[in-house]
């Protein structure tokens, strides 16, 4: 995988779609919180070094400590031709139930598990991402967009895959 070119790839997917107000979102961006993290330099790249579960278990506790010290999320990049959507949801929900329980939680995004919101395709799609930040910071902000109306045009399908099933 060429790191320059999907960390170029991957701050130009930040600015022009995560970033942005989209109308099928009510006007919201996908992520209205992204836009600060990557102004301040709060948001940590990483590439795994080898494609296998082992390696992503090793990297995320490995980065754990950034999130504390440097950075408000870690975006770990992986060849998503390597690892199948099976192979990163079994591990995904593996770690999570013991990064949960450290106020830690990681999501995933491979470009093969297409995801939509308010037919609003979400992926990244260069490759496979991996998620890294606070569980309760990302449910605190959750509850507040709540608030503001952030998921009015979601559906319940939409909020139980991406945020009822993380909310103590």
């Amino acid at each position: 995988m060429d790191k320059e070119f999907v960390t170029a790839r991957l701050n130009l997917w930040l600015t022009e779609f995560v970033e942005k107000p989209n109308p099928r979102l009510g006007d919201w961006p996908p992520c209205p919180y992204a836009r600060q993290a990557r102004i301040n330099n709060r948001i940590g790249t990483y590439f795994l070094d080898t494609e296998t579960v082992e390696c992503l278990e090793q990297t995320v506790y490995k980065i754990l400590p950034t999130l504390d010290q440097q950075h408000e999320v870690a975006v770990i990049c992986f060849d998503h031709t390597i690892l199948s959507v099976d192979q990163i949801h079994t591990s995904v929900d593996k770690l999570n139930q013991d990064l949960m329980t450290k106020d830690y939680v990681i999501l995933e995004d491979h470009p093969n598990d297409v995801e939509y919101v308010n037919d609003v395709h979400m992926n990244f799609g260069e490759c496979g991402l991996f998620v890294v930040q606070h569980l309760s910071k990302l449910n605190t902000a959750s509850e507040q967009l709540k608030a503001k109306g952030y998921y009015d045009h979601w559906s319940q399908e939409e909020l139980d895959a991406v945020v009822t099933w993380r909310v103590r």
